[in-house]
């Protein structure tokens, strides 16, 4: 069998778990998507991040063997292990043999499953690393302003619904659970990309947070963190202090303070345009480049505001 074969994630899944038993491990352990979902809805979740695979062999002697395996894709959206997949194996690792396979590794399986697994490293063992991202990776420029001006059409409309948008609200970004969410990435296109969908989680909650007033194209995102919607302001709304350090932050630090800067600006009526807060959020961690040239023309817009508006006016 070849990593052609393979469909999808879960053919991959049921080859794996066929070839084990064949070679005498005893019926693979694996959580169905399925089971999470019910799990959750009876108030006992299953934790996330949970290997695909448990699988024990018992020789002739009595002696137990259990490796882990979390399985991914071969494609480069889906071919990294999340956090919550990483923390897990972590944990396994150095203990028992913690595995992330995919499907160009089917040779290594294999051999592993026949021969048995090499001695815990207390590393992670990933045969064959993850496809790199490529500066491709991230959406193109006008795609992604594009699907944000849509999502803030969507959002502030009159007939999105108010409940649905209190949900969006309450989401935690870096935990999507909300129907309204899948259903906006669904119908953007987003759900194909699932390593951005915490950042796309994120963006939709900033929007929802400064509903009514969210976007405004002619406000750049440092002009707004500067006047924070009162023209024309000498001394800062969002101090340089604060600015400082949401631009240095990543990952989770720079989630927690976007989410207390759109609160600001939700209190503030201080809309901007949220296509640039969108790149800005997307490239961190993905497209270095293009990062540091959102962290640079948002400081460029917020210090040449301050500069303006502390110039003399003409009588």
């Amino acid at each position: 069998m070849t990593a052609q074969s393979f469909r999808n994630e879960w053919s991959f899944n049921q080859a794996v778990r066929d070839l084990a038993v064949q070679y005498g491990w005893e019926e693979p352990f694996h959580i169905p998507a399925v089971a999470y979902a019910a799990a959750k809805n009876s108030g006992t979740p299953i934790p996330a991040g949970f290997p695909d695979l448990t699988l024990r062999y018992h020789d002739t002697d009595g002696k137990s063997t259990v490796i882990v395996a979390e399985l991914k894709t071969d494609d480069e959206e889906s071919s990294y292990p999340s956090k919550h997949q990483v923390e897990f194996l972590k944990d396994y690792a150095g203990h028992i043999a913690a595995f992330v396979w995919r499907p160009r590794d089917w040779e290594y399986i294999e051999r592993v499953l026949r021969d048995g697994p090499p001695d815990p490293t207390g590393q992670i063992i990933e045969p064959s690393p993850p496809i790199v991202r490529s500066k491709e990776w991230l959406p193109p420029q006008r795609t992604i302003d594009a699907i944000t001006y849509r999502i803030v059409e969507d959002i502030r409309s009159p007939s999105f619904p108010r409940g649905t948008l209190a949900g969006l609200r309450r989401m935690n970004p870096e935990e999507p659970d909300t129907m309204a969410f899948y259903q906006l990435m669904g119908a953007r296109g987003l759900l194909r990309n699932e390593k951005l969908e915490t950042k796309w989680a994120l963006i939709m909650h900033g929007i929802a947070l400064m509903t009514p007033s969210a976007h405004d194209s002619r406000t750049p995102v440092g002009e707004a963190l500067f006047e924070g919607g009162d023209h024309g302001r000498t001394n800062a709304f969002y101090s340089g202090l604060r600015l400082n350090k949401l631009l240095k932050a990543s990952d989770s630090t720079l989630a927690t303070l976007l989410q207390q800067l759109f609160r600001m600006m939700s209190a503030a009526n201080a809309p901007f345009d949220w296509r640039e807060m969108a790149t800005f959020i997307l490239s961190e961690g993905i497209d270095e480049g293009a990062a540091e040239a959102s962290r640079r023309r948002i400081a460029r817009f917020y210090y040449g505001t301050e500069y303006r508006n502390s110039r003399p006016r003409a009588e």
